[in-house]
């Protein structure tokens, strides 16, 4: 896996990943715009233009600067250093929430998406929490995936697995607030702060619940799933709508998360049934969880998300109608460690990365 490192100011910081990747975010760019095209007509029977997804880009960019200033700083920077309009780079980072607003379709997550799973101190082996996640999307994506280290001159030390020209997607601080998302969709998408900005601005925080005061403030842009867990062992998890959100504290056991609402009020904005891919993962992931509480660790963690890979409704999924797990994060905050993989989790452990001490 890439690792890159970036310190000073949040522009200078931006800056620099932009100019060490320029190319490739450029060409990233154009690579998502197309399959966000594609998908809302093959998935939603819209026909979505590159300007109209620019437009709600430039629609929230007002947002992303209320919400947090200096995230958006670095983005801009990010803009700057790829010698690329700041509503591209905006629109790269935010094309799921950015799409959702132009075309609205349950059907678009049909075809699988990602698994994310939280674990109670109680439930493992040590004591400790652990949370984490696949990160799913179209296989010609994956030589996008890079780790990130960040220290900036204010504010915590972060690691992260993101792509190329993109703010946090999974990622910890350097308190142990540790955060990460699931895809899900409801029908009141609006311009608005988009989701990795709001995975950013956690990474600022010091515990969990300055965490999650981040997503219930915000003016989200589109629904998600948010899961987090911090450096003294709290659990939380959000499951949102642009217009709501639902916070949950998991007291015991494990709670896993797919592509679909499972909280009631979110349920009936979603408009459509749960894709059997996404009923499948959360039935497997809760099935291999919940039959060895008290004895998951790390390692259960890996085998989690590298559990049936290449089947349709596998967690892990390997270029499966065009989708593959692109990448997977585990995280055990009180004991600061995250490990990342770039591409398919496997059974034998051997594709994952400690992004504090990569050796």
């Amino acid at each position: 896996m890439r690792i890159y490192h970036f310190e000073g100011s949040v522009s200078a910081m931006g800056e620099a990943h932009g100019e060490a990747l320029r190319e490739e975010i450029q060409a990233f760019y154009d690579l998502r715009v197309a399959n966000a095209i594609r998908q809302a007509l093959r998935y939603g029977g819209r026909v979505v233009t590159e300007d109209q997804l620019l437009g709600v880009a430039k629609a929230s960019l007002d947002h992303a600067r209320a919400f947090d200033p200096r995230g958006t700083a670095e983005l801009e920077g990010i803009a700057r250093g790829a010698d690329m309009p700041v509503e591209r780079v905006l629109a790269l980072n935010g094309l799921t929430d950015f799409r959702d607003v132009l075309c609205w379709s349950g059907e678009l997550e049909a075809f699988g998406g990602c698994t994310a799973a939280v674990v109670h101190g109680s439930a493992t082996v040590g004591g400790h929490a652990l949370g984490g996640q696949t990160w799913d999307l179209a296989t010609d994506n994956m030589p996008h995936v890079i780790g990130v280290h960040r220290r900036p001159d204010e504010g915590p030390e972060t690691w992260s697995l993101t792509t190329t020209g993109c703010l946090t997607l999974i990622g910890m601080n350097e308190h142990g607030v540790s955060v990460g998302t699931t895809n899900v969709r409801t029908t009141d998408a609006r311009p608005g702060v988009m989701y990795l900005s709001i995975l950013h601005r956690m990474l600022d925080c010091a515990n969990a619940e300055e965490a999650a005061q981040v997503v219930e403030n915000a003016h989200r842009s589109g629904a998600h799933f948010y899961w987090i867990v911090d450096g003294e062992g709290r659990v939380l998890t959000i499951e949102c709508s642009a217009m709501r959100a639902h916070r949950e504290e998991l007291s015991s056991g494990s709670y896993v998360h797919t592509n679909h609402c499972l909280i009631g009020a979110n349920v009936q904005e979603e408009g459509v049934d749960a894709s059997p891919s996404s009923t499948s993962r959360l039935d497997r992931g809760n099935e291999l969880l919940g039959s060895n509480h008290g004895a998951l660790n790390l390692r259960s963690m890996e085998l989690l998300f590298a559990d049936g890979v290449g089947e349709m409704t596998g967690i892990c999924r390997d270029d499966t109608d065009g989708i593959s797990t692109n990448g997977a994060v585990i995280v055990e905050p009180q004991t600061r460690t995250i490990r990342a993989c770039h591409g398919l989790p496997t059974e034998a452990g051997d594709t994952w990365v400690d992004l504090v001490n990569p050796g």
